[in-house]
């Protein structure tokens, strides 16, 4: 079994551009999302499974051949190309900020904006009570459905959503959105 170092462990997760920062490979270490084994001295360090460095990042690449990541030293596999890999750090970099509570601000959704909006856009009830029933699951942690936005996009369904612009009412830029992205959920689950 192959066992490597912070500084390896990096270089494998750079090089699949999870990570530009040693530090982050630590934080993952000490909240459990990468398994290791704990140093017994600073001089000692992180010890890393290559098994556990492959579960990691299947989980942070699922497009990721079903072979193994990590092979004798680092090895890229990548199938997205650069700029999905970017949008995809960039998302996860804005969502670990997010998570942080550094926001804006929020909105409460009510049904009855969704409702005026789903009729302007003269969309199903179906559609209304899909939508609703997915920001009562976005927001459980609260008595009320709120959207919680930040830099021109909001948090929704654990990914990172833009606000439309072409709506005055930050409710509006928010909610439309939100419209559009169950609807395209739901089409895809049809197909």
């Amino acid at each position: 079994m192959e066992i490597y170092n912070v500084d390896e462990a990096f270089e494998v997760l750079k090089a699949n551009k999870l990570t530009t920062h040693k530090e982050s490979v630590r934080r993952w270490l000490r909240q459990g999302l990468i398994k290791g084994i704990p140093p017994t001295s600073r001089k000692e360090g992180w010890k890393i499974s290559a098994e556990s460095l492959n579960e990691f990042m299947k989980k942070r690449l699922p497009e990721i051949p079903t072979k193994d990541v990590v092979k004798e030293k680092p090895e890229v596999y990548v199938s997205k190309s650069d700029q999905e890999i970017e949008e995809d750090v960039r998302a996860s970099i804005w969502l670990e900020l997010a998570n942080k509570h550094i926001w804006e601000g929020f909105i409460e959704i009510k049904k009855t904006q969704i409702r005026d909006c789903i009729k302007h856009r003269r969309y199903s009830s179906k559609l209304e009570e899909a939508v609703w029933k997915a920001c009562l699951e976005n927001s459980r942690a609260y008595s009320k459905p709120r959207v919680f936005y930040l830099l021109g996009a909001f948090g929704f369904d654990r990914k990172r959503i833009s606000m439309d612009t072409n709506f005055g009412d930050i409710e509006e830029q928010i909610i439309f959105p939100i419209i559009e992205y169950v609807r395209k959920k739901q089409l895809q689950k049809q197909s």
